[in-house]
């Protein structure tokens, strides 16, 4: 009971140098669509659901973000959340844009309602058509 204590208020102390923050760097590591690290810092990309990369359509997403994002400087807006070991945000980087709004207009991914509740994404989803991948029940 007292790890608990202890755990629940780091997270009460530290949850509050994240909300909002802004977080440049070098994409050092894509883990898959919808992942990347910036520096050591994991980042999961807000409203965006991907493929697993057990499937071929999630190998694609990791495989066309590795030759756009790899070593390019990125700019992450984070909302304060985390998810398992990643701090969620919507990252830049200056050739392609918003990262997030690339893979659905190109396909790779979707608009996860769920985690885009403030409708970000929904306009890009709407032109590009209905994600063909697969949607997790979470996302709505």
């Amino acid at each position: 009971m007292r790890y608990l204590v202890i755990i629940f208020l780091l997270y009460v102390l530290v949850k509050p140098l994240f909300a909002q923050a802004i977080l440049e760097g070098p994409v050092t590591k894509i883990r898959d669509g919808d992942t990347i690290e910036v520096g050591q810092i994991p980042i999961r990309i807000q409203g965006l659901t991907c493929d697993e990369l057990n499937t071929a359509k999630g190998q694609e997403a990791r495989i066309i973000l590795h030759h756009l994002l790899s070593g390019k400087q990125a700019i992450c807006r984070l909302n304060g959340q985390v998810s398992y070991d990643r701090l969620i945000g919507r990252c830049a980087i200056a050739e392609l844009g918003d990262i997030g709004k690339y893979l659905i207009k190109d396909g790779y991914c979707g608009r996860c309602k769920r985690y885009a509740e403030d409708g970000f994404y929904a306009e890009t989803q709407k032109k590009s058509g209905d994600y063909n991948g697969i949607m997790p029940s979470y996302c709505g």
